[in-house]
């Protein structure tokens, strides 16, 4: 039996609770409006529905559903309703530490992907904005391409970060060559064991053009979205719940 179908077929308890409150949080559009079926009153999306077919023809070699595919897969999402339920009224969401990190795990999962949908159609201007708000996250650091003269140290030809010569060369001689100016060069150590470092060509940082940027700025955009979207949520719930603390941090 195949894993896929173990999860729509065998749904232990303890990972059914989990996946129920994915399946139920609306990802788009109101299920209620286009259910396949209903569980005390409470809808089972055609989208939960689908997604769940497509696991299953995906698990198949031939990639197919076979004849009696959505009548089981329906039964089985039937089932995961009434276990749940069942699992709810013995209070195993409020007992059981693991099934209450998937729940925790599944609501920022649902605000994540919530404001990464919203996120997702920001303007061109509001990009711009906070392109301009955090640029210094789109800075290139500067590159240098040099030249190990005497000693037996190895040095790749093209252009290097100042942290890949600190691992080539020790920190004070990555210092040392990022003062240079082109064309300059500075000993390095003392002894028959010392060598001399040119820098040949150097590449100045600064920050990235925001056409250039653009799509580090849109990852970076919704991955700020989603970590806003979790904080204002949990701020909010604080100021709306009773919270006693019993014991001194």
């Amino acid at each position: 039996m195949s894993r896929t179908w173990l999860l729509l077929g065998g749904m232990l308890l303890g990972a059914g609770l989990a996946i129920f409150y994915i399946v139920r949080l609306p990802e788009t559009g109101d299920p209620t409006t286009d259910a396949v079926a209903w569980v005390h009153d409470r809808p089972i999306a055609r989208a939960s529905y689908e997604s769940a077919l497509q696991a299953v023809a995906a698990d198949r070699k031939e990639g197919v559903l076979r004849p009696d595919d959505r009548e089981r897969v329906l039964q089985r999402l039937i089932d995961q309703e009434l276990l749940i339920d069942r699992a709810i009224e013995l209070g195993l969401h409020e007992r059981d530490p693991q099934i209450r990190n998937q729940l925790a795990t599944a609501m920022i999962d649902f605000l994540v992907r919530r404001a990464e949908d919203e996120a997702s159609a920001a303007s061109d201007s509001e990009l711009r904005a906070f392109y301009e708000e955090q640029r210094f996250r789109f800075e290139r650091s500067s590159q240098y391409r040099i030249r190990v003269e005497g000693g037996d140290v190895p040095v790749p030809h093209g252009f290097l970060l100042e942290k890949e010569i600190e691992q080539r060369l020790g920190p004070s001689a990555a210092r040392e060559v990022s003062s240079l100016e082109v064309g300059q060069s500075v000993r390095i150590g003392e002894g028959p064991q010392s060598y001399t470092v040119r820098l040949l060509e150097k590449r100045e940082g600064g920050a990235v053009p925001f056409e250039e940027a653009r799509e580090a700025v849109e990852a970076a955009y919704l991955r700020a979205r989603s970590e806003a979207a979790v904080r204002d949520f949990l701020e909010t719930a604080r100021t709306r719940t009773d919270i006693r603390i019993e014991v001194e941090p």
